[in-house]
């Protein structure tokens, strides 16, 4: 029956029950993952809670000692004035009555000086009072902290207690904690947080907090147990955390730590309710990521069922190719449908492609050689106008025996000069074309112009431009000796250096300032001598970049009336090609 079922279909029923079941196998995995995290921070929550609880005793500590030292720095400056003493216990207490249940000054006779209004009007000895006096006497200068107990005026209480020293009289100082403050902001953790928080002494006895029945199954001695678990052996096992069942069969946590500063541990009693409803939460986002995965695997597989994913893929990979350069690949897919047609196009496409590029490097390579026929066409004339000017010269001046060496050597220069312009030529002919062209200008200037050559070793067969070195003996002589005005020699130095093969010129003339010497490169509109534009640099600097590139050229160095450098840079690869090309013409040979 899937036979007739098309491609489309199948691969959107298989991408579907793929998906599907992924989603739902992580699904599952996730959420067992997450209810064990849950289950494992609920403990580590617990514990920041009771450090939270922690810190905030700390500071009521802090702040119930300086009310302390507040009221026994008064006292202690107004002994002598009782009236003043009274007052100023008054305003202490008013001031942190939020967080105290009295302030006042404890007699030897445990009458006191009371800050509460209670405590102001019925002041009598109360023998209450004598253990906390005795305690406070003992610790002069320590602090003392009392069991909690049910005090006559400040109800349930815990009396923090300073002995007076240096007083005439024995007399201490006392504040008593207002505990019912102390159990509202427990209360008002158990409420937001779900838990179930005390503050215990260390004999087991409930200082504030618990809120349901398994908190005060001793109201009397507020005491607690959990099922057969007594609250002393809770706080014994310190830092560990408890599981225990209730009187009602129920399974709770306990978790305690002591306090920093009191005598007191903080415990909490939770059951799982806090952990069910997240968990419940958790249930609700799992059956929506059920439902989003349900629709995602839908659409998923609609759009690959689409697409068809496996023929785009392989386009995709031969485009690829493509574009990294290979045009050669064959592209097209036997199918009848349209990604059939998509790529015998695209092959279509590619052939056409290969076409236009093998006529674009075709005539990129025509361009290239028609400029340089240009260079050399602008070249050639100039160096035939200067060598007939050396003729006449000669003639003029009567030097009828020169006139054979100056023929001789314009023979030369013309049958070398109307050669293919294209064709490159070895380092030793551009010589002997330079000794030619010398030997002309020593007659026409009547001067010895010397032709000093230092070639370094397998560098006279270099491969150069035909018309290198003539244009750069020209400047030499017209820059460098004054239009040949002034007589000295001329080097020809070829040397490797890095990549570079270096064909120097070398005047030991004026020089040539720094402004000049941008000018020479390129040609210059202004015409020099007679009208003649002088245009040899620039044409040999274009055509040596034109052939390799634009990191090669001429470079001009001079130094004024000194010596003047002109090289003509090229790759030492073309050395390479040399030896190539005589290794394949000796085996022609063999």
């Amino acid at each position: 029956m899937l036979r007739n079922v098309s491609l489309p279909v199948k691969l959107f029923l298989i991408c579907f029950a793929f998906v599907l079941s992924c989603i739902v196998l992580i699904s599952q995995l996730s959420y067992r993952f997450i209810q064990k995290e849950i289950r494992a921070n609920d403990t580590y929550y617990t514990t920041q809670i009771l450090d939270k609880v922690d810190q905030y005793l700390s500071v009521n500590f802090s702040s119930f000692q300086t009310i302390l030292f507040s009221a026994e720095t008064s006292v202690r400056a107004n002994l002598d004035n009782p009236d003043v003493i009274k007052t100023q216990l008054r305003e202490l207490y008013t001031l942190n009555s939020s967080y105290v249940s009295n302030v006042y000054l404890i007699k030897s006779d445990m009458s006191i000086v009371g800050g509460s209004v209670p405590t102001r009007i019925f002041d009598e000895p109360q023998p209450e009072r004598q253990p906390l006096f005795d305690a406070a006497a003992k610790a002069r200068l320590t602090t003392f902290v009392s069991e909690p107990y049910k005090s006559r005026y400040s109800g349930w209480t815990v009396t923090m207690v300073r002995y007076l020293t240096n007083s005439p009289t024995p007399a201490a100082i006392a504040v008593d904690l207002d505990l019912h403050s102390i159990e509202d902001a427990l209360f008002k953790i158990n409420r937001d947080e779900q838990m179930n928080l005390a503050l215990i002494t260390s004999a087991g006895s409930i200082v504030a907090g618990f809120t349901d029945t398994h908190g005060y199954p001793d109201v009397e001695n507020r005491s607690f147990s959990i099922g057969t678990t007594r609250a002393e052996q809770i706080i014994k096992a310190s830092g560990a955390s408890l599981k225990l069942q209730t009187s009602a069969g129920k399974l709770v946590t306990v978790l305690n730590r002591p306090t920093g500063k009191f005598n007191w541990f903080i415990v909490s009693i939770n059951d799982e309710s806090r952990l069910n409803t997240a968990l419940k939460r958790l249930e609700t986002y799992y059956l929506v990521l059920l439902l989003a995965g349900l629709l995602l695997s839908s659409l998923i597989s609609y759009l690959i069922a689409k697409y068809i994913r496996k023929p785009l893929y392989y386009l995709k990979t031969k485009m690829n190719l493509v574009e990294q350069g290979d045009l050669g690949i064959k592209i097209s897919i036997n199918r009848t449908d349209e990604f059939g047609d998509l790529s015998r196009a695209f092959d279509r496409m590619l052939r056409q492609i290969v076409e236009l590029i093998r006529r674009l490097e075709i005539n990129s390579e025509l361009q290239r050689k028609l400029e340089i026929q240009v260079l050399q066409s602008q070249i050639n004339p100039h160096f035939l106008y200067n060598t007939l000017g050396s003729i006449s010269n000669v003639i003029r001046l009567g030097q009828l025996e020169k006139v054979d060496v100056v023929i001789y050597s314009l023979i030369s220069l013309l049958e070398y000069g109307i050669s293919d312009a294209s064709e490159q030529v070895a380092l030793r002919q551009e010589l002997d074309n330079v000794a030619d062209y010398l030997a002309i200008q020593n007659i026409r200037y009547n001067r010895h112009f010397e032709l000093v050559k230092r070639i370094e070793d397998g560098l006279l067969d270099f491969p150069v431009f035909r018309m290198l070195l003539q244009p750069l003996v020209e400047n030499s002589l017209f820059h460098g000796y004054n239009g040949g005005q002034i007589e000295g020699p001329i080097m020809i130095h070829a040397f490797r250096e890095g990549p570079f093969v270096i064909v120097e010129v070398i005047d030991q003339g004026e020089g040539i300032d720094d402004d000049r010497i941008g000018q020479l490169l390129h040609a210059d509109p202004k015409p020099s001598e007679g009208g003649r534009p002088r245009i040899g640099l620039n044409n040999i600097h274009g055509r040596i970049r034109l052939h390799y590139g634009e990191q090669y050229g001429l470079q001009i160095l001079s130094v004024p009336k000194r010596e003047t450098r002109i090289r003509a840079l090229f790759p030492a690869s073309s050395i390479k090609e040399i030896h190539s090309n005589e290794n394949l013409h000796m085996l022609h040979r063999g």
